[in-house]
Order: C-alpha cells, then sequence, then structure tokens
C-alpha cells in the first residue's frame, strides 16, 4: 500500500517544482564504493529530474550495506525528490541523510532527507518546508490547480507521516503555515532535534577530526540563531 501511494503521489506531482534552475551533484566517493561498502553521495544545488536519474544511477550502482547522502539544496521538482526518496526506501541498504552545520535542506529537499534510517542535522543547519506550488507549461484552471497543489500537500504530509507522524500533523495544520504557506515554516536542525518528534535522529557537530559523529540529543549544545 505505502509503495502504491509513493507512485500515485509520483504522478500526481509530475509537473510540481519549488524552482527550476541548475544543479549541482557529485558523488563524493567518485562513483566507486569505499572499501568498507560505503557509499557517498552529494546533492547540492536545486533538485530536478536530472538529479534524480543521477543519484538513481548511483545507487543502481552501489553494491555495499550501507548509503550516505551529504544534503544542501534549497529544493525544487517534488516528483524527482520523491523518486530518490522511494529509491531508498525501497533498496537494501542502511540509510543515513546528514544536513552539514553550514548546510540547507529547504522544499522538496526534506522529502530525501526523510529517507533516512538515520536523520543527521548539524544544529545551525537550516530547514523549511512549505506549500508545493505549480508551476507546469500547460496554465490550468485555477481549481484544477488548487486541486493538484491540495493532492500534493497530502502526499508531502503523508511522506513526513513515515518518519514522524507527529511531526507530519504539525506541518498540515493550516494554523502552523507550514504545508499551507508559500512562505512556510524555518526549522534549525536543533529545532527539530528539540522538537523530540524524531524528525531529527541526531545532531552533528563540527569536530577538529572530521568525523561527524552524532551528538546524542540530550547533550547541551552551544547553539546560536
Amino acid at each position: 500500500m505505502r509503495l502504491r501511494l509513493v507512485l500515485v503521489h509520483c504522478l500526481i506531482l509530475a509537473a510540481l517544482s519549488g524552482c527550476a534552475r541548475g544543479l549541482v551533484i557529485t558523488d563524493g566517493t567518485g562513483g566507486q564504493a569505499t572499501p568498507e561498502g560505503l557509499r557517498d553521495i552529494e546533492i547540492s544545488g536545486v533538485i530536478t529530474q536530472a538529479t534524480a536519474n543521477r543519484v538513481l544511477d548511483q545507487l543502481n550502482a552501489a553494491t555495499g550495506p550501507t548509503v550516505r547522502l551529504h544534503l544542501d539544496s534549497p529544493g525544487g521538482d517534488v516528483s524527482a525528490a520523491l523518486q530518490i526518496h522511494e529509491r531508498l526506501r525501497t533498496g537494501d541498504w542502511t540509510v543515513t541523510t546528514s544536513v552539514a552545520d553550514t548546510a540547507q535542506c529547504m522544499s522538496s529537499c526534506t522529502l530525501i532527507f526523510t529517507a533516512g534510517d538515520h536523520r543527521l542535522a548539524g544544529p545551525r543547519s537550516r530547514f523549511r518546508f512549505h506549500a508545493p506550488l505549480y508551476v507546469g507549461r500547460l496554465p490550468l484552471p485555477g481549481p484544477v490547480v488548487d486541486l493538484i497543489e491540495a493532492m500534493a500537500r497530502r502526499g508531502i504530509a503523508n511522506t513526513y507521516a513515515g518518519v514522524s507522524p507527529e511531526f507530519a500533523r504539525h506541518l498540515a495544520d493550516p494554523a502552523i503555515r507550514a504545508l499551507h504557506s508559500r512562505r512556510g515554516l524555518a526549522l534549525s536542525g536543533a529545532q527539530l532535534a528539540q522538537r523530540g518528534d524524531r524528525f531529527v535522529t541526531g545532531l552533528v557537530e563540527p569536530d577538529p577530526v572530521g568525523t561527524g559523529a552524532p551528538v546524542p540529543l540530550n547533550r547541551p549544545l552551544p547553539v546560536r540563531y
């Protein structure tokens, strides 16, 4: 049932996008798995269908048991993000999604973030959740656009609910003005972790040796907003 729902959402959202500029995407291991079987993939810049195609190629080439995605994106095509999300969720890997302390994960990027079994964020990393926007090439009547956006909003909320039902309900509440607002809701990694609903499962802070080790959520952190 979950797979069917996501595939339906992908069809509905094919014309939806947060923005439509270029992309930068690199594989942190140069296209090769490490000796430990870790596949490192970096996604930065605007998410497009080309992003999804390249990431899916990298995932199809992954032979190890673990995949780690480093995210730094302002968002982009919702359908493309859901394609990456679904491939990560249906693979046989242990997936870690990570947003560094200096990075951002906005809009559709957050859908990829939810695909992680471990979802790590720097305390000062930036997240934004907002209403989907129809930007299809075909002009449609207002009521049809409203219907498409409403269905997309429901699909996005269901994706969030897969990892944190409480947070998904919070974002879907019209009074919160998150998924019902173009401007949306901006939160830091620390704020997401402090909510306690496990949308973020661990905090990562810069360290001298660059290990990026998860920090326990109950550990006091020197966070500035």
